[in-house]
Parts: C-alpha cells; sequence; structure tokens
C-alpha cells in the first residue's frame, strides 16, 4: 500500500538523521548532491510524481537540515496526504535555529512553513482506540504502543485499518476519518477480563437478603433497651429506699423493726437492677451479632413474627417497672 511505503522511507530517513552528528556539517560534494536532490525532486513535483519526488526531497533534507530542505518536503508530503509528517516537517523548519549570516531564502521558508503547519492542524483527523489496556493494538499495520491506547491519536484524513488482539481473540476494522473529523472505535476482545457480576433484577429475593437486617438487630437492641430501662429505674427506686433508711438508723447500724420490710424491699431492687443491667449487655451482644452477620435470621424464622412477639412492654408492679418480650 502506498501508504505504508511512505511511512517506511519516512522511517528510514529518521535513521538515517539520527545517525549523524549534529554538529557535522555537510561537505562540498554532499550540498551539491542535496541541491541536486532538490532541482530534480521539484521537477518531478511539477510533473504529478509525487512519490519520486518525495524521495528526492527526503535525501536533500537527511543531508543539509535546513529550512528551503524542510518545505519543500513538507509540500510534497502535503500533496500525498501525510497531514501528520508534513506539520511535523513544517514545525521542525520553522524552529530552525536562525544564523547570523543566513540566506534570505532561510527567512522566507521558515516563515511559510510556520504559516502551512498552521493550517494543516484543524485538517488532521482524531482517532481514539477503545481496547483492554494490555491489548497489543496495530494502526495501518504499525504497532501501537500502549500508552497510546484509549487516548485521541492524531491521524492523517482517509482510511485507517486497526487489528486489535487479545490472548488468542483478535478484532479487525477499517475507518475513514475526514479532515478534521473525530472518531472512536471500540473493539470487544474475548480475552479481556471479565466485568464484576451484577445482581440479576430476576432475583430480587437475593438482593433483598444481602441488603436485609437481621431479625437478631432488632430483638437484641430491645432487650437492651428495656434492660437499661429497668436497672436505671430500680436502681434509682433502691437508692431512694436505702437513704429513707439510713435517715431512721441510729448510725447506719441499728435499724428500728418498722424499717426491716423496707430494708428488704431495698435489696430487692437493688437484685433487679444489677440483673437488668446484666441483661443489657446480653441484648448489645446479641445486637452486635445480627450487625456483623446482616444474613442471619433468629430461630423462629419470620422476622416479622418474630419482630411482633418479641415487642418490649412494660408492666407495672409493687416493685416498679419490669420489662417482658
Amino acid at each position: 500500500m502506498r501508504v505504508i511505503r511512505i511511512l517506511a522511507a519516512s522511517l528510514a530517513l529518521g535513521l538515517m538523521l539520527t545517525t549523524r552528528s549534529a554538529s557535522a556539517e555537510p561537505t562540498p560534494s554532499e550540498r551539491e548532491t542535496a541541491r541536486t536532490l532538490l532541482l530534480s525532486g521539484r521537477e518531478k513535483r511539477k510533473n504529478g510524481q509525487l512519490m519520486g519526488a518525495l524521495e528526492d526531497f527526503e535525501k536533500a533534507h537527511a543531508i543539509m537540515r535546513v529550512p528551503t530542505t524542510g518545505l519543500d518536503l513538507g509540500k510534497a508530503q502535503q500533496e500525498l496526504g501525510m497531514l501528520v509528517e508534513a506539520r511535523a516537517t513544517f514545525l521542525e523548519a520553522a524552529r530552525y535555529p536562525v544564523r547570523a549570516d543566513e540566506s534570505r531564502a532561510f527567512k522566507r521558508a521558515r516563515k511559510e512553513a510556520k504559516l502551512l503547519a498552521d493550517e494543516i492542524a484543524p485538517k488532521l483527523g482524531t482517532l481514539t482506540i477503545s481496547v483492554p489496556s494490555d491489548a497489543q493494538v496495530k494502526l495501518d499495520d504499525s504497532d501501537i504502543s500502549s500508552s497510546s491506547i484509549n487516548v485521541p491519536l492524531k491521524v492523517n484524513p482517509g482510511k485507517h485499518e486497526i487489528v486489535a488482539s487479545l490472548a488468542g481473540d483478535e478484532k479487525r476494522q477499517t475507518v475513514d476519518i475526514a479532515e478534521g473529523e473525530t472518531k472512536t472505535v471500540e473493539l470487544t476482545l474475548a480475552g479481556a477480563a471479565p466485568s464484576p457480576p451484577k445482581t440479576s433484577p430476576d432475583h430480587p429475593e437475593k438482593a433483598k437478603q444481602e441488603t436485609s437486617t437481621s431479625s437478631l438487630v432488632w430483638i437484641g437492641g430491645g432487650i437492651a433497651g428495656v434492660g437499661a430501662a429497668v436497672g436505671a429505674v430500680t436502681g434509682l427506686m433502691a437508692f431512694s429506699v436505702h437513704a429513707d433508711i439510713a435517715g431512721r438508723c441510729d448510725r447506719g447500724v441499728r435499724c428500728p423493726q418498722d424499717t426491716h420490710a423496707d430494708i428488704e424491699r431495698g435489696e430487692t431492687l437493688g437484685t433487679v437492677s444489677t440483673v437488668a443491667f446484666v441483661v443489657v449487655g446480653v441484648g448489645a451482644a446479641v445486637l452486635v451479632y445480627g450487625l456483623l452477620n446482616p444474613n442471619v435470621e433468629s430461630p423462629k424464622g419470620d422476622p416479622a413474627s418474630t419482630s411482633a412477639k418479641k415487642s418490649p412492654r412494660w408492666i407495672a408492679g409493687p416493685f416498679g417497672v419490669a420489662g417482658t418480650f
């Protein structure tokens, strides 16, 4: 394909340039060769022989690396539809260091190259290849690095072939991009890691079970709440009885006969208060267990019926307030 041959020639040119020392000046023989190639390329370009002109301009620019050779090379690339390469060449020519003894031709070429680079910029196509990050991707038979996957790539307008492969699965797609157009191509590969499973709407009972609260939470909370209330009330009553008896006894040691019933009542209230606070601890333990195990139900099964049977109730008695479930 013509585009592939052009890219191969551009790559060869880049390799040639990296082997040449930046400070090395072309010899008189090389200058003459470059001049001949430049004139030959212009003649071929004039006659519509763009591929031949491109080859001559690439060789001339590889020798000289000056704004004039860069300008001619960029124009040939532009006419061949190689807008990405042409813009890069024009920018290189425009950024060529200014020399005190340079010719006016260099100044004119540098200025024109900058204008042409700016004109090309909005004409470039933008292509995003959406594939798994560990996939192998080729664009027009050239490997694409992982850092260029899933990001907008500047490409030449025209047709492009994309090949993506992963774990033995391969997908191909051809995309046509117009000047200035932006496109995203998504390729689904069988070797890609599966997405996390989602709860199916066909199983609402399972979803409900995963998000439900164990009835043990309500039972434990009820037990702890009632136990705390009973313990607090009976504790206050026991304290009140003790304070009353202390005022009627001699230094709290010798007590009249009529205080014996109150003493027994105070001791009973104190015992009830202590037991109630022990129940609070048991209820709290059940509550915490229910929170840590939301899918565990009470032994009686149905949370609704359990909740109804275990609802706390207050019962008034001769010794204060007690609770049942």
